[in-house]
Formats: C-alpha cells, structure tokens, sequence
C-alpha cells in the first residue's frame, strides 16, 4: 500500500512538472496574441465618465498609440499632456478580459490600473477603468458614483 502511493505521489509530481509549463506557455501565447491586437494607432468613438458622456470636444482629439507593450495615450478631459504607459498583463482567460497597465505620466502615475476590455471585431473595442486605480470594473459600464471610465476605440486604417 506505501508502495502504491509513494509511485502515485511521484507519479503526480512529474506530472505537474510537465503539465504546468505547458499551461504556462499557452497562456503567455495566448495574452501575447491579444497584445498584437491592440497594436497602432486608435481613436475614441465614444465615452463616458462617472455617469456623464466625455464632450464631442475632447472625444474627436483623443488618441491612443500601442507599440509592442508601451503605449501613449492622448485624452483631453483627463489629462492636458500626453500619457505614457506600459501594459504590464492581459489576462484574456478572465470574464470579462482584463488588461493591467502602469502609467509613467498623468495621473495615477506610477499606479497599476485594472481595466476590462473586450474587442468587437479585429478594429474597435471597449476599455472600462477606474482612473484612481483603485478598483477594477466588473462591467463595461461608468455608472455614476464609481468615478469608472468606459471608452469605446476604433482602429486608424494605415
């Protein structure tokens, strides 16, 4: 009997030894699959913020940039310079998606930001975030009182 369960013990360790880098490299290539999608150069098609529509104003002047996992991001009714960030994780195995990012500049520099995100087709998607870093959203939705940033993004065709 000690003999069976000294081979089972063993048998589950190199088991997992072999199973756990594998699972770990597929979910690696599978955040890094959804970090190629938010590659170029977008601009907001819409936004809310803490119950308000963000003003056509600023939404027609936002912009956002991703080259590999740095980013800049252009948006007037938060911040008047741009904003540097890098995105840190993606986990696109949650529902919904979550997508991790520090700024280097504007505000909440320096913090980890969780948002939620989800693509609509390969050139538009929807990004919702608390800008304090201080809660991550559970739904694409900026309901007043949460203080939480729902942006939809289009992709700019080379």
């Amino acid at each position: 009997m000690r003999t069976n369960t000294k081979l089972l013990a063993v048998g589950l360790v190199v088991l997992c030894s072999v199973v756990s880098p594998l699972i770990s490299g597929a979910i690696g290539e599978t955040a890094d699959k959804e970090l190629n999608k938010f590659q170029g150069t977008w601009v907001m098609v819409s936004g809310d913020w803490d119950g308000k529509k963000i003003a056509d104003a600023d939404v027609s002047k936002s912009k956002i940039t991703c080259q590999g996992n740095k980013g800049q991001l252009t948006v007037p009714h938060q911040s008047k310079e741009t904003i540097f960030f890098d995105t840190i994780k993606l986990d696109p195995s949650k529902s919904p998606k979550e997508f991790q990012f520090i700024r280097r500049t504007g505000p909440s520099a320096g913090k980890t930001i969780k948002a939620i995100y989800e693509f609509d087709g390969n050139d538009q998607f929807k990004f919702a975030f608390d800008p304090t870093a201080a809660t991550t959203p559970k739904e694409f939705s900026a309901i007043k009182g949460t203080g939480y940033i729902l942006q939809i993004w289009k992709r700019v065709k080379p």
